[in-house]
This record gives structure tokens, C-alpha cells and sequence, in this order.
């Protein structure tokens, strides 16, 4: 593992630490709360055979049962010794078992052992019954019966004592269990929380990273888009430089000799190269209004027909030798725009329809209206563009993988497109292109309709 992996699971182990002891609070707290209950249940079971008040009670009322008895000459002898054996059982009972240990601890054990003994000494079945038998289980019951009546005063006395120190273990055990609740969720809730905030700490972590690594690839691409620019830009201008220098440089050499037309000549081409420039430094210009978020469109009702035609004328001044052919639907076609920035689109794809054309092909525009909207076509028959290169037709300092020029010299910036682009979504318009390679391509500029109410010259 390297050594930022270890950095990373150590770290990452750290953070995961405090929910350990938390842990076992929580299990220990439950596990507390769940003995507390079971001895809480486990003791608030009363066997019949520990209640010694019970026992205590039935001894006294068999008791008095034989004392009547043997007290009653209409008592029948089979009677007497039926009661007899109830009250010597109820007696054996005392004397067994967990309530000898009962007794014992209160203090009455050997008077009960006692009465079995005196009271087994009258046994009717070992006797036999007489009336001085009788006589002796009447004084019996009559003597022990205080002597029950104490024991079961005691036995009460002392069943209120433990009932009453049971109620308060049983309260003193609620409040244990309803602590060890309280701790154990206190430890969820706080697991819970430690749990969340490591969540929130990763994701904020993977957040951060993400950023710093989409920031570090924005850095990378400016670096090369300004790489590509200084590059682009810096060929682009040498080239309309250095054919007015070679122009200047003839006509120097020619020195008295240079009529007229070698004048006229030179001039054309200085001047082709002084437009070149003067759209360059524009299309830089305005890139940068757009980078900058500087640029703010002066929307107004421009008539599409009156500044498209405009701009064919100045481009057949300049280019007299090409066929530039512009037609315009019938009514105002008027559009909501910016005068200049429309300007700067329509002269792009006029120059570039002039540039990738050969020098002996027509260059159609068209004004019309289709959908609400005010469009403007430029045609050329050039040799089209491939197909692979369409999708990033529009991106800046993209340019084709074959570099194709017709009548124009040199190759473009990658700019123009992705500018005019720009610039027809910042009025709410679009730019589209239809392409077939061999036969040309048809660049359409899409504008919203100004209101009729509103329409004007640009």
C-alpha cells in the first residue's frame, strides 16, 4: 500500500474511532436494561408455596375447625379425625421446605415444631377416640390459637416490610432500566451523529476534491486555449503583414517605373490584407467582451435586407472578381438585434463562403422569414464539411482535419464560427449549417421577429 493510502486509512480509521466506545455503551446500556427487566420479572413471581400468610391463615381456620369439632358432641368421630389430619398437614407444611426457613427467620419455627408434636400426641387413629381425647384437641385448639393469631400478625408484619423494600427495589430498578434506555440512546443518537458528520466531512472532502480537480483541468484548457490563441492569432496577423510588405517591397523596386494599375494592384491587396486584420482584431475584441462577460447587446429593429445588402456590397468592392448573387423576401423583415454584432456574424460567414469556395463558384444569400423568424442564408459551393468535423464546428480554435481553402489564402483561427455563435445566442438566436460534401455548405442565421410597430432602419 503507498504510503498516501496509509495516510488515507489511517485517517480514515480515526475518524471511525470514537463510535467504539459509543458502541459499547449502547449494547452494554440495553444489555443492563434487558437483566434489570428479567430479575424484574423473575421477582414479582409469588409461588403458592412461599406466601406464607396463606399458610399461616389455613393452619388458623383448620384449626378452629378442630376446636369446634372436638367441642361439639353432635360431631361424629370420623369428622374430628378428618379435621385432625387437616390441621396436622397444614402443620407439616409450616415445618418443611421454604417456610421452615420463613419461620425460623421471624422466630416462631420451634413454637410450630412444638404444636405438631403436642397435637400428634392426640392422634385419634393411635388412641382412639374418647371424650377425654376430645377434651384434650378443645384445650389443644384453644391454646395454640393465640400462638397462630401471633405468628400470622408477625408473618403480616413482615410481608409488609419486604413488600414495601421490594416496591423500592423494583422502583430503584425502573429507574436503572429507564438510565440505561436513556445512555443507550443518548449513544445511538450520538453514533448517529458521528456517523453523519463523517459522512458530511467525505463528501465535502469529495466536493472539494472534485473542485480543485475541475479547477486544475480549467486551468490546464486555459493554459492551452491561450496557447493556442497567441499561436492562431500571431500566424494569422504575419500573414496579411507580410503580404503588405511584399507589396510595398514591389512597388519600391519597381521605383519610376510603376504605372497605375501596378498601384491599383498593390492597393487591393493591401487593402484585402488591412480587412483581414481589422476582422481579426474584432473577433479577438469581442471574445474577450464575451470572457468577460463585458459584452451588452444594444437590441434594436433592424431591417435584415437593408444590412445584408449593404454588407454584399462593401464585400464586392473588395472582391470584384467573385460572383456574389443576394436575394430578399417580399415585407419588412425587420429584426430585434445588435446592428454591429449582426454585422459581425453575417460578414463572418460571407468571408467565410469567400475564403473555402473556389474562386469561380457563385456565393448565394438569402433573406426570408420562416416560423416567426428572420433568417439569413449564405451558400457556397465549396467542397463541404466532413462529417466527424460538425459536432465541433462551433467550438473555439477548432478546425477542420483537412483544412481546406478555395479562392482565400491561409487558414482560419477557429474563432469566427464559435464568435458568431456566441453572439447569435446572446441576441436569443441561433446558428445553424447544412453541409454536403463535393457540393457546398448553407450557414443560417436565425433572429427573433422585431414588432411590426417597432420596425425602423439600422
Amino acid at each position: 500500500m503507498s504510503g498516501q493510502g496509509a495516510r488515507e486509512l489511517r485517517k480514515t480509521w480515526a475518524s471511525y474511532a470514537p463510535l467504539v466506545p459509543l458502541l459499547l455503551i449502547f449494547v452494554g446500556s440495553l444489555g443492563l436494561a434487558l437483566a434489570k427487566s428479567s430479575a424484574l420479572e423473575r421477582d414479582m413471581r409469588i409461588a403458592a408455596t412461599q406466601n406464607m400468610l396463606w399458610v399461616v391463615t389455613q393452619t388458623q381456620m383448620e384449626n378452629l375447625m378442630l376446636t369446634l369439632a372436638a367441642g361439639t358432641r353432635s360431631a361424629t368421630d370420623d369428622e374430628i379425625a378428618q379435621r385432625f389430619d387437616l390441621v396436622m398437614s397444614r402443620l407439616n407444611l409450616m415445618n418443611e421446605g421454604p417456610q421452615a426457613r420463613y419461620l425460623a427467620d421471624i422466630g416462631h419455627l420451634d413454637t410450630v415444631q412444638l404444636m405438631s408434636r403436642d397435637l400428634l400426641a392426640l392422634d385419634p387413629l393411635e388412641h382412639g377416640h374418647s371424650p377425654e381425647l376430645h377434651a384434650g384437641l378443645f384445650d389443644f385448639g384453644l391454646r395454640i390459637q393465640p400462638q397462630i393469631n401471633r405468628i400470622a400478625n408477625d408473618v403480616m408484619t413482615t410481608d409488609w416490610g419486604k413488600t414495601a423494600a421490594r416496591l423500592d427495589d423494583y422502583r430503584a430498578t425502573q429507574q436503572v432500566i429507564i438510565l440505561s434506555v436513556a445512555l443507550a440512546l443518548t449513544a445511538a443518537l450520538a453514533v448517529s451523529w458521528l456517523l453523519l458528520r463523517n459522512q458530511r466531512r467525505l463528501y465535502l472532502t469529495q466536493m472539494e476534491r472534485m473542485r480543485t480537480t475541475t479547477l486544475l483541468e480549467q486551468e490546464r484548457d486555459s493554459a492551452a486555449m491561450y496557447r493556442d490563441f497567441a499561436a492562431i492569432v500571431s500566424h494569422q496577423m504575419r500573414t496579411p503583414l507580410s503580404l503588405i510588405d511584399s507589396a510595398m517591397h514591389r512597388l519600391s523596386r519597381k521605383g519610376g517605373d510603376v504605372t497605375a494599375q501596378d498601384v491599383q494592384e498593390r492597393r487591393a491587396i493591401v487593402s484585402d490584407a488591412i480587412g483581414r486584420l481589422t476582422r481579426l482584431v474584432d473577433t479577438v475584441l469581442l471574445l474577450a467582451k464575451l470572457d468577460n462577460d463585458q459584452l451588452q447587446a444594444q437590441f434594436a429593429p433592424l431591417s435584415m435586407c437593408r444590412l445584408v445588402a449593404s454588407l454584399v456590397n462593401e464585400a464586392q468592392l473588395r472582391h470584384p472578381e467573385r460572383a456574389l448573387q443576394f436575394t430578399c423576401a417580399e415585407g419588412p423583415l425587420m429584426v430585434q438585434g445588435d446592428p454591429h454584432l449582426v454585422c459581425h456574424i453575417v460578414d463572418n460567414l460571407l468571408s467565410n463562403a469567400l475564403k473555402y469556395s473556389p474562386c469561380d463558384t457563385e456565393i448565394t444569400l438569402r433573406v426570408f422569414s420562416q416560423d416567426g423568424q428572420i433568417a439569413c442564408s449564405v451558400t457556397d459551393q465549396g467542397p463541404g464539411i466532413g462529417q466527424r468535423d460538425i459536432p465541433y464546428l462551433f467550438d473555439r480554435y477548432y478546425r477542420g482535419q483537412d483544412h481546406v481553402t478555395g479562392c482565400g489564402t491561409g487558414h482560419g483561427t477557429g474563432l469566427g464560427l464559435a464568435v458568431s455563435h456566441e453572439l447569435a445566442q446572446l441576441q436569443g438566436g441561433r446558428l445553424t449549417v447544412y453541409t454536403c460534401e463535393g457540393k457546398g455548405s448553407v450557414f443560417t442565421l436565425w433572429l427573433a421577429c422585431a414588432h411590426p410597430d417597432t420596425a425602423g432602419d439600422p
